[in-house]
């Protein structure tokens, strides 16, 4: 795997989900196996993520919506981009997760810092 490497070859799938009107209750188990959820509106459309960071700040607790503590707007990248763009994109937007949308917004996979580094050192091993 190299640095030029395609987001395809490297993001997982399927990804789990929230929902912008969802109470962070509803969501909280899905915290247990992940750091961070990409968030959907009503049309399916990547609008945010909200972390377990974002949860923790919640000033309602568990009793808060998912809009009121996700960080948005979304940053995204498209299947096309690179591992390198993913990673530069992590530096200066400070995130550890990026979802990959198609052209209509809809979250098909997500790569996160993990994928990024496994990439980067598989390629300083060849």
């Amino acid at each position: 795997m190299s640095p030029t490497a395609k987001l395809s070859e490297v993001m997982s799938r399927p990804v789990e989900v929230a929902m912008a009107d969802q109470k962070l209750a509803e969501i909280d188990a899905l915290f247990a196996t992940q750091s961070g959820l990409p968030v959907l509106d009503g049309e399916g459309k990547c609008i945010g993520v909200v972390s377990k960071k974002d949860k923790a700040k919640a000033s309602n607790g568990l009793d808060s919506t998912v809009a009121e503590v996700m960080s948005s707007p979304a940053i995204t990248l498209t299947l096309d981009k690179t591992v390198l763009e993913a990673a530069a994109l992590m530096l200066k937007h400070k995130v550890h997760r990026i979802p990959v949308v198609n052209e209509q917004l809809q979250v098909i996979g997500i790569v996160t810092r993990t994928d990024v580094f496994q990439a980067l050192e598989e390629a300083n091993k060849a």
